[in-house]
């Protein structure tokens, strides 16, 4: 799963477009991101790409009062049956998204009682951008992040991770007259982990209240 993650840069590293370039992603780093608060996502409007701010745990469009169910944890999408929930199917054929992300936090269980927060970054500490799908209720765009089985590297501390897409897949992704889901799945899989890396933070981060660097800084032991 993926229950936490920080997005602290400028996106314009990426150039699939040169709209991509021009987007403004965010006003200022967000250390600690959890499920229900706002996040941004990059999506194709009408007018080409977009960046728009977005509640991280999906309301389906026949939902009643437009709020987050917490009965229904639709913060995170399953790959393997995305294609066939009636919750997340609608969203995966028509409303694709990139959420960029600097890391994202799990958490490695050493005990019934104790578990250690670990950051997972790129190697080279550029943005990730994970597969998302999102869904429009009225005028509340919400969001929820793709999830694939763990790579060699994830699978130390949990069986699932994030998708993250490579930048060659953007435009595919991202096209919303591209309704092929055999081929849209294909795209769901674990990110090498020879390109990403793991390391222990404080329990600072455990409180999703708390912000700031010192969320993703590597713990001094």
């Amino acid at each position: 799963m993926c229950g936490r993650y920080s997005i602290i840069g400028d996106r314009s590293i990426f150039a699939i477009s040169e709209q991509f370039k021009k987007l403004q992603i965010i006003d200022a780093p967000r250390y600690n991101i959890s499920p229900g608060s706002k996040a941004p996502i990059i999506l194709q409007g009408k007018n080409g790409l977009e960046a728009n701010e977005a509640t991280w745990w999906l309301i389906p469009q026949w939902s009643k009062t437009g709020k987050p169910d917490m009965r229904f944890p639709s913060f995170n999408a399953r790959a393997e049956t995305i294609d066939t929930s009636k919750l997340f199917a609608p969203c995966f054929k028509a409303h694709r998204c990139l959420i960029p992300a600097d890391g994202f936090y799990e958490w490695r269980k050493i005990s019934s009682q104790e578990k250690h927060p670990m950051c997972i970054r790129r190697k080279d500490e550029q943005p990730m951008y994970f597969g998302g799908i999102y869904s429009i209720w009225k005028d509340i765009i919400s969001f929820s992040i793709i999830t694939t089985m763990a790579n060699k590297l994830m699978s130390q501390i949990h069986s699932r991770m994030p998708v993250i897409l490579p930048e060659r897949y953007f435009e595919q992704w991202l096209d919303p007259t591209n309704n092929n889901s055999v081929e849209l799945k294909k795209l769901l899989v674990a990110y090498s982990d020879k390109e990403l890396t793991m390391y222990r933070v404080s329990n600072y981060v455990s409180n999703a209240r708390n912000q700031g660097m010192e969320c993703m800084e590597p713990l001094k032991e």
